[in-house]
């Protein structure tokens, strides 16, 4: 399989390459336990380092969205329910920030939230 991932360098070449695999694997081009590309194969097709590729292949381990098996490869993770409810938590978070909604207002409605919930408990 043939990637296409577009370095903008805007940030670092290695957290481009991990994000765009990430969303790759969230929108189902990669699937579960389906095995990556090799370092040196991947760093060939995209014209950088493969050690370059080895950091994003790290990081991505470091997320929990890939695992190695030694002398086999790099490997998707079988998806998780807590993993992929953190995730949507996490993505809702980033637009209500970038929304503009100040950290104090969103504790504001978190509390309000759990307050209610103990209401209707009681």
């Amino acid at each position: 399989m043939h990637l296409q991932i577009k370095i903008t360098n805007k940030q670092s070449i290695y957290l481009e390459i991990a994000d765009k695999i990430e969303s790759f694997i969230r929108l189902g081009v990669f699937k579960e336990n389906e095995k990556l590309p090799s370092c040196r194969k991947l760093g060939m097709e995209l014209n950088v380092n493969p050690n370059t590729i080895e950091r994003a292949y790290s990081l991505l381990e470091e997320r929990n969205v890939v695992y190695t098996i030694p002398k086999k490869g790099i490997f998707v993770c079988p998806k998780n329910e807590d993993h992929i409810f953190l995730e949507e938590v996490t993505n809702t978070l980033m637009h209500i920030k970038e929304a503009g909604m100040q950290r104090e207002e969103l504790l504001q409605l978190v509390e309000q939230v759990y307050s209610e919930e103990e209401y209707d408990r009681n």
